[in-house]
């Protein structure tokens, strides 16, 4: 798009704004390059700000409907009431003509259609804001497939939106609003976001591997659509035909229609579970119309677009939450959010822990009969109340864990997903105790303590100094006495090397693997070393 182009559409977002009533809230700065007049008036002035804001996104276009959308999830950055007003926006629009769809197709396959297909349904089968979906029957097997093709012109729209965007919210820090709300963090990651829904090659990815991960025997009732990469490119897909029945009609027919309902939902609940904890990739769009159920109560999960990923730290937090749950351990929940937040600026971390376990224990005893929308929303407005930033990954895998709830509860009324949650956060638990774990660990540790050691001399030094120039204030000190100071000091040296000792020993006992059990070895002689000096100093 050029400058000339962007600069209309900038005045065409401030001029919408201000129809909706929305400008009065952007300093004047913004406004000036807007180039609004009359920011003050608007047809808008008589509703709630959540439903002027839902209404300028749906007129201002795709990218803001897709922006709000994001948001909606977002209940832990913003306000429920705003995130509830947008969970009303869609992305069904009316399809465009197979006139513009097929330069796109044929540019990608580099051939006609009729070369590729023996049959071709130009009629959409389904037609969303950034792409439309197709069905066809390939000429060479005469395999039913889909096709799903991003529209013409869509990606410089989106991407000059997104642009725009991002010069907003740098707008908005310095508005009234800008302490309460991170605009530049919802802008950076709806970017991210974006871009990654623009590429189909990103989706192919995921499903192969979501095929990969779940190739076991044991995973046999569980698949996705077959994509035929010699076909696939950034803009176009050509995928397996997957049929099935939809969940509504899994619930109606039930045991008539051949489904056993409850083993489905434990299925369900076992595959999200895997991803999770497991896999450490998950879906991240489980609603109903994303799986189809067919005979011998199988799944197929479609639309893999949007995909979570957890490191081990992410991965282990979440089956201590959920052990802690089962345990009603709410103080030890609300400390791992604490830090899985990274917000180490909360003002009153004990305030926030009592809030949090008295919404958690005002919990039915029954886990079965929590409802999980209810139990996010009151944690998102604790969230929001104490600005904490809860990790992208986080909001997507509870949005997961949510909607297969939901769906599970519609399968089996009386069906806990907890009790598979935590089953399997036990074998992540234990996982931490095998000999390979454990070596590895101490092979980390050593390497810090080693970093440690090497900068530990410069530290000190920069310690007492800062302490003589009066930059450090040291009233603690004189609460102990010298002897009471040295005595700590050692104390603490032989409870750390001693647990050191412990660990590095039973790894080196159990481990087969000679670079683990050399790596092992070195840390239990350093830290024998360390507890014994903590002896000889006097």
């Amino acid at each position: 798009m050029t400058k000339l182009n962007k600069l209309k559409r900038i005045h065409e977002i401030g001029t919408i704004l201000a129809k909706h009533g929305l400008a009065v809230y952007f300093p004047t700065s913004l406004l000036n390059l807007f180039r609004v007049e009359n920011a003050g008036s608007g047809d808008g002035q008589d509703l709630r700000i959540e439903e002027q804001i839902r209404l300028a996104f749906e007129e201002l276009g795709t990218t803001f409907i897709k922006l709000g959308q994001l948001m909606s999830l977002r209940s832990d950055i913003i306000p429920e009431s705003l995130a509830n007003e947008l969970k009303k926006l869609t992305d069904n629009v009316k399809p465009i003509g197979f006139s513009l769809i097929k330069p796109i197709i044929e540019q990608e396959l580099s051939a006609p259609i009729d070369e590729i297909f023996e049959d071709f349904d130009e009629t959409p089968i389904a037609s969303a804001s950034i792409s439309q979906v197709y069905s066809a029957k390939l000429r060479t097997d005469g395999t039913d497939v889909v096709l799903k093709v991003r529209k013409p012109g869509i990606v410089e729209t989106i991407r000059t939106d997104m642009e725009i965007i991002l010069w907003i919210a740098d707008g908005l820090k310095k508005s009234p609003y800008g302490e309460n709300f991170d605009f530049k963090g919802i802008a950076e990651e709806f970017f991210w976001s974006m871009n990654a829904e623009l590429n189909l090659l990103i989706e192919k990815s995921n499903t192969n591997k979501f095929r990969e991960n779940f190739a076991g025997s044991e995973w046999k009732w569980l698949s996705f659509p077959k994509m035929y990469d010699g076909y696939c490119t950034e803009q176009l897909l050509v995928m397996e035909r997957i049929s099935g029945s939809k969940l509504d009609d899994v619930v109606a027919g039930g045991a008539s229609a051949g489904f056993d309902c409850r083993l489905i939902a434990e299925r369900g609940a076992e595959m999200l579970m895997q991803m999770i904890l497991i896999d450490g990739f998950f879906h991240a769009d489980l609603h109903p119309g994303n799986i189809f159920f067919q005979q011998d109560n199988r799944i197929v999960l479609i639309d893999c677009g949007l995909c979570g990923k957890l490191d081990r730290y992410l991965r282990e937090s979440i089956a201590d939450i959920l052990i802690s749950f089962a345990a009603k351990d709410w103080d030890r929940v609300a400390r791992i959010y604490l830090e899985l937040s990274g917000n180490i600026d909360v003002q009153n971390r004990e305030l926030f822990v009592k809030e949090f376990r008295r919404i958690f224990r005002a919990l039915p005893d029954n886990i079965s009969d929590i409802d999980s929308n209810q139990l996010y929303r009151q944690l998102a407005a604790l969230f929001f109340k104490y600005r904490l930033r809860v990790p992208r990954e986080l909001t997507l895998l509870l949005r997961s864990f949510t909607l297969l709830e939901g769906l599970c509860r519609r399968l089996s009324p009386d069906f806990k997903l907890m009790t598979v949650a935590e089953s399997l956060s036990k074998k992540v638990i234990l996982q931490r105790m095998t000999p390979e774990r454990i070596a590895g660990d101490s092979f980390t540790i050593m390497i810090k303590f080693l970093d440690f050691l090497q900068n530990f001399p410069g530290t000190v030094n920069d310690i007492v100094s800062k302490l003589e120039a009066g930059e450090i204030r040291h009233q603690m000190l004189h609460f102990l006495s010298e002897s009471e100071r040295k005595f700590t000091s050692r104390l603490a040296t032989r409870v750390s090397t001693a647990l050191l000792m412990s660990a590095s020993a039973l790894a080196f006992c159990l481990t087969e693997n000679k670079n683990s059990t050399l790596a092992s070895g070195i840390v239990f002689g350093l830290s024998f070393l360390l507890f014994c000096s903590s002896f000889l100093r006097k």
